[in-house]
């Protein structure tokens, strides 16, 4: 970025001489060797490593960093949300040109994603930690619009078509997985230190905006099915959009780097500080043994994380059941089912909004015990009186959604804040990659027991199942979360 700062700084760099300058890095060098590893971001107008420039404080690049660094970590949880559940809309548009393909076909693609999500939820905690947040977050959105591309363009002919669309969606997958750790490590890292409550309140509105992309996903497949789009291009329209929000994402990214000047500190040092990073993650494994309390934390956000996406992700795609049942509607219902999908979704979307300006008032902890605690009540009085509720379609229809609002107030952001806020930084982004991944296995947990469930015993042992799941996350996360106490 220019800066006219930068620009009246430049000819006192024209007065310093080649040698004059290296000779204040060798000094530069010997005199910080000492300092601590962990060194605070200082946003300075120094125009190279080791400069006799005076410091020209930049505040305002500083603020535009880290306006980026979270509209980076925003757009990115948009992306990752519409595309983990556009699929679902996309599948039944498919259908439609393909009727003779088998359920197992569309099991595979859905499941593609989540394993595609665990592989990057683990693999790029590793790669943020050691080549940086920025270039992590870089990599991920390139397989996500990578992976939404060729899940568009790639897939033709009746008999590859899906086979095709399941290797896209697990590129798509890793991609979308890799936000998870790297959006929350950035964004608690991108606020000022000494303001937990600015902090904890900037994750949480970054996470808000996966509720945006759940909204999106049934709005433009509703769109798409009211326009009455040719059926071979609908789908992948849909698919399609998915990459939009990357791009854009992706570009910013990339200025992010243009904005941060040069650090001040010398080659050597810099090098002498990532080899003692590196070595450090290289023990991850021995600090996790070594720590008792860090492994009540590690086993709590997993736990928590796993039970609540058995619940969330098996709901979401047994929502389909529960307007059959309700309204009548079956898979011909393309565009009822999108729009009763996206009413839904646009009750639990507050749910996310609220946290963002409860969180302070009340600790993560508490809001994801409540979370799950409601949803719990929720869930047994709709097991309990299912067929009852049956006779009035908007009071169960409103009921079944309030589990989606209080998932998004209390569970669905609590788990993606707590490993970011309860972990140090040295083990943040690793320890965020597993839980997270841990939670998508508990995802795929749900998706595929499910309906296997609700097929056996009936809609409401599924409901009243779900209760004791929810049940079981709010006594984890009370044993085993520690209670963080925000000040401003």
């Amino acid at each position: 970025m220019a800066d006219s700062r930068r620009i009246k700084a430049e000819p006192l760099m024209n007065q310093v001489t080649p040698r004059e300058r290296a000779s204040s890095t060798e000094a530069s060098s010997s005199s910080e060797v000492t300092e601590p590893l962990v060194v605070k971001n200082r946003q300075m107008g120094t125009l190279g490593y080791g400069s006799t420039t005076p410091d020209v404080p930049l505040k305002g690049d500083s603020e535009v960093v880290v306006s980026d660094q979270i509209l980076v970590s925003a757009i990115a949880n948009l992306s990752t949300a519409y595309n983990l559940a556009v699929i679902n809309y996309a599948l039944m548009m498919l259908e439609r040109s393909y009727p003779n393909s088998s359920p197992e076909l569309r099991s595979t693609v859905d499941s593609c994603s989540l394993v595609g999500a665990i592989v990057g939820q683990l693999t790029f905690g590793y790669v943020g930690a050691v080549m940086g947040r920025r270039k992590g977050m870089i990599f991920t959105l390139l397989l996500s619009i990578t992976g939404a591309v060729f899940s568009a363009l790639l897939p033709w002919g009746t008999n590859s078509v899906y086979q095709v669309l399941a290797a896209c969606r697990f590129v798509l997958g890793v991609g979308v997985g890799g936000v998870y750790p790297l959006s929350a490590a950035s964004a608690v890292e991108s606020t000022d230190s000494d303001d937990e409550l600015k902090k904890s309140k900037v994750v949480a509105a970054v996470f808000s905006f996966q509720g945006i992309g759940q909204l999106l996903a049934p709005l433009m497949a509703y769109v798409m099915l009211t326009m009455k789009a040719q059926r071979t291009i609908g789908w992948r329209v849909l698919l399609l959009v998915g990459a939009f929000p990357g791009l854009f994402v992706l570009r910013r990214a990339f200025e992010v780097k243009d904005d941060l000047p040069p650090s001040p500190i010398t080659p050597p040092i810099v090098l002498k500080r990532m080899d003692a990073e590196v070595s450090c993650r290289s023990k991850l494994w021995d600090k996790i043994r070594a720590s008792t309390s860090l492994q009540r934390k590690l086993f709590g956000a997993c736990a928590s994380w796993f039970l609540f996406d058995v619940t969330f992700y098996g709901n979401v795609i047994f929502t389909p059941i529960i307007l059959q049942d309700t309204y009548g509607l079956d898979k011909h219902h393309f565009a009822d089912v999108a729009l009763c999908s996206l009413v839904v979704a646009a009750i639990a979307l507050p749910g996310n909004l609220l946290t963002v300006f409860i969180v302070g008032k009340l600790s993560f902890k508490t809001i994801q015990i409540m979370g799950f605690v409601i949803m719990a009540l929720l869930f047994i009085v709709l097991g309990f009186f299912y067929e009852q509720l049956l006779d009035y379609r908007g009071l169960l229809l409103g009921m079944y959604a309030l589990t989606f609002f209080f998932s998004n107030f209390g569970p669905n952001v609590g788990t993606f804040c707590l490993p970011a806020e309860i972990f140090s930084e040295d083990v943040r982004v690793e320890l965020n990659g597993v839980a997270a991944a841990v939670g998508k296995l508990g995802a795929a947990v749900g998706a595929a027991s499910f309906g296997i469930i609700e097929a056996r015993f009936g809609v409401s042992h599924l409901l009243l199942l779900s209760a004791t799941v929810s049940l079981l996350g709010a006594l984890v996360t009370y044993k085993f979360i520690p209670t963080k106490h925000y000040t401003a």
